[in-house]
């Protein structure tokens, strides 16, 4: 079915964001959408990401502890399936399309709803796939469907899955999605699933003696594995004294004067300043990583028990570090521009692709 649009039509107008809300959260044992991340609540997380993209914002399910002037509450008319809560999403929102989003997203997306949106054109719904499957509750749906999910509601057919063979659908693959689409999609099931949000992501150090090029590779591995989906963090370590602030600004002026921590924050990034007299130790270096990334890629730290991947230039005629005069249990690859003989994985240097493919499949499986 051909759908037209109005390209003078802002996305915002056109278009009802709607929290789903009609699960009762069984395996959770807790209600999903009061589970709480970075002292907000995942359901004030996602109506916040949708407030930045869709004029209206509704929720399908029967939750008037949720509900405000300008935020209404629809009970399911089909109550028990995620086919019911599209066929409330659809029945009353106001527009053509609406964009459908599960109570229990901990880090929903606006550049990934963006993405949804602007897939629209000629088709009844646009829906991520990705090598994890189908993601039909991330979603962008058209009103002409509606006729379509009340048939298959009063005749007991409820599967959501069914009734996308009947429709017109854009499928948006990994190279289509966003930087960081793996975090948007992911949801919570069960208690497990929250324990690890407040886990530490792994880490992987790179070492090497200086000049082989450890920060060079260290920014290809994390080009792709963004490009892969993974949200990255990175930490470097210098064992010299640095400053980061510039002399005169504000900020600058701040530490000078004798604040042990200063910030400056922007609608875009923070940054924080911290003073101290003792190196702090790598698990407090951590903290501001848990719960933002799903690997933390370093530089340095060569004398840490972390998983480490070793640089070796042939042409600078060096000892490995780890595998030298002191056997490092903790080296898990080496990353060469020739080939070694070795006790672990050796990977070209030049071609860092299949090295990243090696973290993807060991640490992030």
């Amino acid at each position: 079915m051909q759908i037209s649009h109005n390209d003078t039509d802002s996305p915002a107008e056109n278009v009802t964001g709607v929290i789903l809300t009609g699960g009762k959260s069984t395996r959770m044992g807790r209600d999903k959408a009061a589970l709480t991340l970075d002292g907000q609540s995942l359901f004030e997380r996602i109506h916040q990401v949708f407030s930045q993209v869709c004029a209206q914002v509704q929720i399908a399910g029967n939750r008037p502890d949720l509900a405000t002037e300008t935020l209404p509450a629809f009970a399911d008319s089909y109550p028990g399936s995620s086919l019911g809560g599209l066929h409330n999403a659809l029945t009353n929102a106001q527009t053509e399309w609406v964009l459908v989003l599960p109570c229990d997203l901990p880090y929903p997306s606006a550049q990934l709803l963006q993405t949804l949106l602007a897939g629209r054109d000629g088709v009844q719904a646009v829906i991520p796939q990705t090598g994890q499957g189908i993601e039909p509750l991330v979603a962008c749906y058209h009103r002409s469907i509606l006729p379509l999910i009340e048939s298959r509601l009063q005749h007991k057919q409820l599967r959501l899955i069914d009734l996308l063979d009947d429709l017109k659908i854009c499928y948006l693959d990994e190279k289509s999605l966003p930087a960081g689409w793996r975090r948007a999609l992911i949801n919570l099931n069960h208690p497990q699933d929250v324990e690890r949000l407040h886990s530490p992501p792994p880490v992987v150090t790179l070492v090497a003696r200086s000049g082989t090029g450890k920060t060079t590779l260290l920014v290809k591995l994390i080009t792709e594995l963004t490009n892969r989906g993974w949200t990255v963090g990175a930490l470097k370590h210098d064992a010299h004294r640095f400053e980061i602030d510039h002399h005169g600004k504000d900020s600058w002026k701040m530490t000078a004067a004798g604040a042990a921590v200063t910030a400056i924050s922007s609608p875009t990034k923070t940054a924080v300043i911290q003073q101290h007299e003792v190196e702090p130790a790598f698990t407090q270096l951590m903290q501001p990583f848990i719960g933002k990334v799903d690997i933390l890629l370093t530089e340095g730290f060569k004398r840490s028990p972390l998983p480490k991947i070793e640089i070796h230039r042939h042409q600078l005629q060096h000892p490995l570090l780890c595998r030298g005069d002191y056997h490092d249990p903790s080296l898990v690859a080496v990353a060469s521009d020739v080939k070694l003989s070795l006790d672990l994985p050796c990977f070209d240097l030049n071609a860092p692709a299949s090295l990243c493919t090696f973290i993807e499949e060991r640490f992030l499986s």
